[in-house]
């Protein structure tokens, strides 16, 4: 009986090739032996495929979450992809997986299958455009912080507009809804609130405007866009913030060029509750436990 030491893969192919083995070790071999070629074939596609998109190893390995050594030991035979990331491979390029484990694709190959990966999208992009229609979420254009004297300037330009980000929303209402970033710390107290950087989403209101004490606004005049709640008397509108360190502003009615009245906000920041928050919230805690037990005991008498 031969014994032979197998130190690697390809060192039990080469064992193979010159030693008189069993049939079961035949047929171990030659399944060892698809493996190495299979390796082989995937590092090349996988180069050509690179070469044809104009990836680097590093973008590449960023598309499938890989370390960028891993695509380069894939490439030089020193690795082979695992089965997960074979099928992520596939399907973003549009590439049957035996294809892509079984024949070295050629540029005109990986052509048609830039065809079928075109195709693919296209049809992903009207399944998402479904999904939005299905959904209660809509596309609403965003004003960000540094294009609101622009937003001004342009404010009837639909062109201008429609350059502006877009974001998913909650469908508040059939009406319009725009997005508005906020500029400004004057709509939090103590960071508790609207702060800097925070959108807002509005409601487009029409004129005559009806605005509600208290409630809050974004409002634009020919000088700036400004996201306060409102005060409103009969030839001007009082916009006071939150913040105690502000003072109230005062501008005329008619010089309102747009009003939005805000349903809801968007926040980046998650503070702590404050003392009185904590004292409201342990009482309402206790009240609680109280009524249980008050509630165990009129259960137990009856």
């Amino acid at each position: 009986m031969n014994i032979v030491l197998i130190k690697s893969v390809k060192h039990f192919v080469y064992v193979y090739k010159f030693s008189n083995f069993n049939s079961i070790n035949d047929r171990i071999a030659q399944k060892v032996s698809n493996i190495l070629i299979i390796m082989s074939i995937i590092g090349k596609n996988i180069r050509k495929i690179r070469t044809v998109k104009k990836l680097s190893q590093a973008s590449f390995a960023e598309l499938f979450n890989l370390a960028r050594p891993s695509v380069g030991a894939y490439e030089e035979e020193r690795s082979e992809p695992k089965l997960e990331t074979v099928i992520q491979i596939a399907n973003y390029f549009g590439i049957s997986i035996d294809s892509l484990l079984t024949k070295e694709l050629t540029i005109n190959d990986l052509f048609n299958f830039n065809v079928h990966f075109e195709e693919n999208v296209k049809e992903i992009t009207a399944k998402e455009k479904k999904l939005e229609l299905d959904t209660n979420f809509i596309k609403s254009v965003l004003v960000p912080g540094d294009k609101q004297i622009e937003y001004i300037v342009h404010i009837n330009n639909r062109d201008f507009v429609s350059t502006l980000p877009k974001i998913l929303i909650p469908k508040y209402h059939d009406k319009s809804i725009r997005a508005f970033e906020l500029t400004s710390d004057d709509m939090h107290d103590n960071f508790h609130g609207i702060n800097r950087g925070d959108m807002v989403f509005g409601r487009k209101m029409s004129t005559p405007y009806d605005f509600v004490k208290g409630n809050l606004y974004v409002i634009i005049n020919k000088e700036r866009i400004i996201i306060r709640r409102a005060k409103p008397q009969s030839e001007f509108l009082i916009l006071i913030p939150d913040n105690a360190n502000f003072d109230s502003t005062e501008i005329k009615k008619g010089d309102i060029i747009e009003a939005w009245e805000v349903v809801g906000y968007f926040s980046q920041k998650i503070t702590a509750p404050t003392l009185i928050s904590e004292r409201i919230m342990h009482l309402e805690n206790q009240f609680d436990l109280l009524d249980r037990r008050l509630n165990k005991i009129e259960n137990n008498g009856s």
